[in-house]
């Protein structure tokens, strides 16, 4: 009787093709946010429950997760199925990583995220505010999931910005959220005081707590 072979390899994620020029996670598009900025304006916690509301292939979910050094709870929610294969991807590299075990990704609904009331301490929607077609029913889903004291961070693309410096990369200037029009939205929504933050040439970034 022959001695049993080797076991096979482990099997090997399908190599994903690099991001387009205007993914998110793209060098150029991340060239145009300052990411210390942001999260400078997440103002994160060791031990804090954070969600990326709209995390696309992880652009800024992982820095985050390697700012806080896997100390906390990492939600992700992603609606498209392509950037949701990204994100998982780029999830396998960091299996080693502390906290990789309290990293949950769930797929989203377009206008709900399947995770229960206050489940995070600070909730990222990067860029994504101006795709959501009902704004106030968005907010209000936002504010569900979000802890009593916690913080919403929003960052879209500034109205007045020249495409010509954007390279491009931007959404059309007609469908664009000016900084004064969501920060009414976001009071009317309950989150408050409103804060605007600096530093931003291409973006507004604003956060505002429950």
């Amino acid at each position: 009787m022959s001695a049993p072979g080797p076991p096979p390899p482990p099997a090997v994620p399908p190599a994903m093709p690099p991001p387009a020029p205007d993914d998110e996670g793209s060098p150029a598009r991340l060239s145009l946010v300052p990411p210390d900025k942001v999260l400078a304006a997440l103002a994160l916690k060791k031990g804090q429950r954070f969600l990326d509301a709209d995390a696309g292939s992880g652009a800024w979910f992982f820095p985050v997760f390697e700012a806080q050094k896997g100390q906390g709870v990492f939600l992700a929610a992603q609606l498209e199925e392509e950037r949701l294969r990204r994100f998982l991807n780029r999830l396998e590299a960091y299996a080693e990583a502390p906290g990789y075990a309290r990293v949950e990704v769930v797929r989203c609904k377009p206008d709900r995220l399947p995770l229960p009331e206050a489940c995070a301490d600070r909730v990222l929607l990067n860029q994504a505010y101006h795709r959501r077609s009902d704004r106030r029913a968005w907010l209000g889903e936002l504010r569900r999931v979000l802890a009593p004291g916690g913080l919403l961070c929003l960052l879209d693309w500034r109205p007045e910005s020249d495409p010509g410096a954007e390279g491009g990369l931007g959404p059309a200037k007609a469908c664009r959220v000016p900084e004064a029009v969501a920060a009414h939205e976001l009071q009317d929504a309950g989150f408050h005081p409103v804060v605007s933050h600096a530093g931003f040439a291409h973006h507004w970034c604003l956060s505002a707590r429950r």
